[in-house]
C-alpha cells in the first residue's frame, strides 16, 4: 500500500498557511493552481477510469484504456515531464511524483501487500495503525502477489477495504482515521511489471484529534489525545478534516533480476475544515516526499527483518494479555513523562492528564497497544534511537 499515509502532514501545512491568509482578512488564494490544464487527454482518461474502478466494479479497467497512464510512469524519468500535474478533480488539486527504491520489486510487495505485516512497521511516521477490513480480496483469495510477480502472465485484479489512522504531523499535531476502497491491478507491459494500486477515500475522514510528537520526529515517536482539535497555537479551537482523497501509484521494473523498483504516483487531496479545501499542490508534494523519506528509511535498511519475523511478533503481541501489552509500553510510558515538562505540547493539561504516574499505555485499546509496540519492535531492529531507548 504505498498509501494515503502522507495526508496528515499535508493538510497541517496547508491548515496553518490558510488560516494566516485568512487572519489578514483576504480570501484563501489558489494562484499557484490558476492554471490547471492537467496531463493529455488520453492520460487524464485513463487516470478517470481506474479511480471510477475502484468503487464501480462494473467498470472494470481495461488495460487499453489506462495504457496511457503506464506510458507515461515508464517514461516520466524525464525532468520534464515530472513537471507534468494531473488536473484538479472532485478530489481536490493533484500531483505526479516520480522515484526509485532501491530493492527488488520482489521484497517491496512483500513487505507492503502482505495483509499480516502491519502498516505501522513500514510506514512509522505515517501510519499509527491500519488494517484491510474483512471481505477484502487480498484476504480471501489466498494470492500471495509477490509470487505472482514470479511468472507473470496475466493480468491479477483484487479489491478491497482498508482502515488507516496516521500519526500526528508535525505542524497542527492532529491525526485522523478513515477507510480506503483500494484497487490492485498486477499486469506485464511492454517488457515491465507493473503493479497499479489505486484509492479512494469512502467518506469524510474522523475530525481531527490532538496527538504529539515526543522528541525530534525522525525517532517516530508519539502520544495520541481523544481530544478534538490542533496543538499549533492559533487553530486549536478548528474541527479539521480530510473530506476526499485519491491516489494512482505504479510500481514498475525491468523484469525477473531487477535490483531496484520505479515509484511513480498521481495523488489528489481535499482537506480542510467547514467544508473548506486549502490543499494546495506545493503541500501535497511536501507531504509526499516525507512519506517516502521514511519509508525508503525503513524499506531500504540492511537490517529489516524478514516479512516472516514482523508476522511472528506481531501475533506474539495480539496473543498477549492486555496487561502484559501495558507492561511491555512502561519504558516508552516512563520516557515520555520524564521529558513531558520541558515540551511546549507534552506540557499542556491534555497530554498531562495522560501521561502522569507513567499511566499513558492504560489510556489506548488493545488494538492501539499492539501497533505502538509493533513500532518500537521495527526501531529496535533498525537500531533507531527511541524516546525510551
Amino acid at each position: 500500500m504505498i498509501r494515503n499515509t502522507f495526508f496528515s502532514q499535508v493538510l497541517a501545512c496547508a491548515v496553518i498557511a490558510a488560516f494566516l491568509v485568512c487572519g489578514a482578512g483576504l480570501s484563501v488564494s489558489r494562484a499557484s493552481d490558476a492554471v490547471d490544464t492537467g496531463m493529455s487527454k488520453d492520460i487524464e482518461a485513463g487516470l478517470d477510469l481506474l479511480i471510477k474502478a475502484v468503487r464501480d466494479k462494473s467498470a472494470s479497467p481495461d488495460m487499453a484504456s489506462f495504457a496511457p497512464v503506464l506510458d507515461f510512469a515508464i517514461a516520466s524519468n524525464s525532468p520534464e515531464l515530472q513537471k507534468e500535474m494531473p488536473r484538479k478533480r472532485e478530489q481536490g488539486n493533484g500531483i505526479f511524483m516520480r522515484e526509485e527504491i532501491q530493492v527488488p520489486m520482489e521484497k517491496l510487495v512483500r513487505y507492503c501487500y502482505d495483509p499480516s505485516v502491519p502498516p505501522s512497521v513500514l510506514f512509522p511516521n505515517s501510519i499509527r495503525r491500519g488494517h484491510w477490513l474483512a471481505g477484502s480480496d487480498i484476504l480471501n483469495s489466498g494470492v500471495k502477489l509477490w509470487e505472482v510477480l514470479g511468472g507473470l502472465e496475466d493480468p491479477v485484479v483484487l479489491r478491497g477495504v482498508e482502515y488507516e489512522e496516521i500519526t500526528p504531523d508535525e505542524f497542527s499535531g492532529s491525526y485522523y482515521g478513515y477507510n480506503l476502497d483500494r484497487l490492485l491491478i498486477v499486469l506485464p507491459y511492454k517488457g515491465h511489471r507493473m503493479f497499479v494500486s489505486v484509492s479512494r477515500q469512502q467518506d469524510t475522514s474522523s475530525v481531527g484529534k490532538k496527538g504529539a510528537i515526543v522528541g525530534n520526529d525522525a525517532n517516530w515517536d508519539y502520544v495520541y489525545t481523544d481530544e478534538d482539535g490542533a496543538t499549533a497555537r492559533g487553530i486549536g479551537w478548528m474541527d479539521t478534516y480530510m473530506y476526499d482523497s485519491s491516489t494512482v501509484t505504479v510500481f514498475f521494473d525491468n523484469g525477473p533480476g531487477s535490483r531496484s523498483t520505479q515509484y511513480a504516483v498521481f495523488k489528489w487531496l481535499k482537506a480542510g475544515w467547514a467544508n473548506l479545501n486549502v490543499v494546495k499542490r506545493s503541500h501535497i508534494i511536501s507531504g509526499t516526499r516525507r512519506f517516502l523519506d521514511g519509508f525508503r528509511r525503513i524499506i531500504e535498511d540492511s537490517n529489516l527483518p524478514p516479512a516472516e519475523a514482523i508476522v511472528q511478533q506481531m501475533r506474539q503481541f495480539e496473543s498477549a494479555s492486555e496487561a502484559e501489552l501495558v507492561a511491555s509500553m512502561q519504558p516508552f510510558c516512563r520516557k515520555v513523562e520524564s521529558v513531558a515538562s520541558a515540551d511546549d505540547i507534552l506540557s499542556r493539561k491534555e497530554f498531562q492528564k495522560l501521561i502522569k504516574d507513567a499511566g499513558y499505555a492504560a489510556h489506548l485499546n488493545r488494538d492501539e497497544l499492539v501497533h505502538d509496540l509493533m513500532k518500537q519492535f521495527i526501531k529496535s531492529k533498525l537500531g533507531i534511537v527511541s524516546v525510551s531507548g
